[in-house]
C-alpha cells in the first residue's frame, strides 16, 4: 500500500472513531430516538374497576401489567369519595376533589341550573349532559397540555367529549363501548405516530365483569387477561416502532370492587317514607327531601338501620371532601362494605337478583382502592412505594410531560417519589 493511500485509510478510520465518540461531529441532526428520549410521549391508561390486589393473583395471566410494574408500583391508589367511575376518572386528570370539579356522582342533579323548571340532570346514559362543558370544572390534563403547546389525544375518558374551558384534545373519540380493544390500541398508536404527546386509553371490561359476577369470579379474572392482552399490543406496537423505552406508560384505575349479595340489603322503607323524598339510588345513596322536611331528622332515621350511616350534607366527615357543592344531595347515605340500600318495591320486583360486586363505599375501605403503575424514561425503576391518591396523578403526569400544573390538591411529594 502506498503511503498516500495508507494515510487516507488512517484518516478515514480516525474520522469514524471520532465521529462515534463525538456525536455532534457526526451529523447536524440528532437521531430520532434521541429526540424522543428528551421529550417522551406519555400514555395514560385506565382499567376501570381494577382492584389494587388483582395484580397479585398468581393464576391470572397478566405479564404486560407485571412488566410495567417493574418500573413503579404503588401499594394502592386511594380513590376520592364517592368511589365511583366518573368522579374518580375526572379527579385523576384534574387533581381536584369531586366537590371541586363538580362531577360528584355518576348520576347527579344541579339545583342551581334549571331545565324546564327542574334541576338539570346528569347520568352516564345522558349524552347531552356528557358533552356539556358546564358540568365539568377544573382543568383536565389534556387541556393543560394543549394550552402549553403539546398535542393531546383521548381514546375515551370521562370529560374528554366536552369542551372544557374552551379547550378540547386535538384528537378525541365519542365513547363507544363496542369498539374492540385492538382498535383502541391501534388508534392510540396512530396518534402517537402523528406526534401526540399525551394519549389516554380506557378499558371497561374488568369493571363490567366485577359488577356482574363479583371480584373473585373467573369472569373477572378473564377480563383482566383481556385487558392485559390489549396492553401487550400497545407495548409490542411501541417496541416495533423503536419507541418503547422512549414512552412513559402510566396505568391507573378509578376504584376497586367489593362483593355484594341479595342477602346483604337494607330497606330504606323501614326508616323513611320513600314517597316523600327523591332518591338517587346507588352507592352512596342520595336523598333529596321535599321542601319543609328536615335533612337531619331523615339522616337520623336512616342511621338507626343496621349497616347504614346517613349524614346531612354539612355533617359529612371532612376527610371525604363531600359537602361543599350544590350538586351533592342534602342527605348522603353510606352503606357498610358489602351491603346495599334498596327499596321494598325493587326487591319484590327482582326476587332473583344475582350476587355480584359494587363500589361507591367510603374511600378508606381497601377494597375500593385501585392500581397505579408507571414505566418509562421519566419514572424510577424497580420501585414499590406507598399508597398514592387519585388527586396526585394529575401532578405526576404534568411533571412527566414538563408542564406547569393548574392548581390542584395533589401532594408534590408523590411526584417526587415516583419520578426520576
Amino acid at each position: 500500500m502506498t503511503r498516500p493511500l495508507l494515510a487516507a485509510v488512517v484518516l478515514l478510520f480516525l474520522a469514524v472513531v471520532v465521529g462515534q465518540w463525538l456525536p455532534g461531529c457526526a451529523s447536524a441532526e440528532p437521531a430520532a430516538d434521541a429526540v424522543e428520549a428528551e421529550d417522551p410521549a406519555l400514555v395514560l391508561v385506565s382499567i376501570d374497576g381494577y382492584r389494587w390486589d388483582y395484580l397479585d393473583r398468581a393464576t391470572v395471566d397478566q405479564p404486560t401489567l407485571r412488566f410495567i410494574a417493574e418500573g413503579v408500583r404503588a401499594e394502592r391508589l386511594a380513590p376520592e369519595f364517592p368511589t365511583k367511575t366518573f368522579p374518580n376518572h375526572y379527579s385523576l386528570v384534574t387533581g381536584l376533589y369531586p366537590s371541586q370539579h363538580g362531577i360528584v356522582g355518576n348520576t347527579m342533579r344541579d339545583p342551581e341550573r334549571l331545565v324546564d323548571g327542574e334541576p338539570a340532570r346528569f347520568s352516564l346514559s345522558n349524552r347531552e349532559a356528557i358533552v356539556d362543558g358546564r358540568w365539568w370544572g377544573g382543568e383536565p390534563i389534556w387541556a393543560t397540555a394543549e394550552n402549553q403547546g403539546l398535542t393531546a389525544a383521548t381514546v375515551f375518558w370521562p370529560g374528554s367529549e366536552a369542551e372544557i374551558g374552551g379547550v378540547r384534545p386535538t384528537h378525541w373519540l365519542p365513547y363507544d363501548g363496542d369498539l374492540a380493544y385492538a382498535d383502541r390500541i391501534d388508534q392510540a398508536l396512530e396518534w402517537l405516530d402523528d406526534g401526540s404527546d399525551l394519549v389516554t386509553l380506557y378499558f371497561e371490561a374488568v369493571d363490567t365483569a366485577g359488577h356482574r359476577f363479583g371480584p373473585e369470579a373467573d369472569e373477572t379474572n378473564e377480563a383482566i387477561e383481556q385487558v392485559d392482552a390489549a396492553l401487550a399490543r400497545l407495548v409490542d406496537g411501541l417496541r416495533q416502532r423503536g419507541r418503547l423505552e422512549a414512552t412513559d406508560l402510566v396505568i391507573v384505575s378509578d376504584h376497586g370492587m367489593a362483593a355484594v349479595s341479595p342477602e346483604r340489603v337494607v330497606l330504606l322503607d323501614d326508616a323513611i317514607d320513600l314517597d316523600a323524598v327523591d332518591v338517587d339510588w346507588g352507592e352512596p345513596v342520595g336523598i333529596w327531601p321535599e321542601e319543609g322536611q328536615d335533612p337531619k331528622a331523615i339522616a337520623e332515621a336512616i342511621s338507626a338501620l343496621p349497616h347504614l350511616t346517613a349524614y346531612p350534607k354539612p355533617d359529612v366527615p371532612e376527610r371525604l371532601h363531600y359537602s361543599d357543592n350544590a350538586r351533592i344531595p342534602p342527605v348522603v347515605v353510606l352503606a357498610d362494605e358489602g351491603w346495599t340500600a334498596s327499596s321494598r318495591a325493587y326487591v319484590e320486583r327482582n326476587p332473583d337478583r344475582p350476587s355480584g360486586g359494587t363500589h361507591g363505599y367510603d374511600n378508606r375501605v381497601e377494597s375500593m382502592h385501585g392500581l397505579f403503575l408507571a414505566r418509562g424514561p421519566s419514572f424510577r425503576s424497580g420501585l414499590v412505594t406507598g399508597p398514592i391518591r387519585t388527586v396526585d396523578v394529575y401532578d405526576i403526569v404534568a411533571e412527566a410531560l414538563g408542564l406547569d400544573a393548574a392548581p390542584n390538591e395533589g401532594d408534590p411529594e408523590a411526584a417526587a417519589r415516583v419520578l426520576r
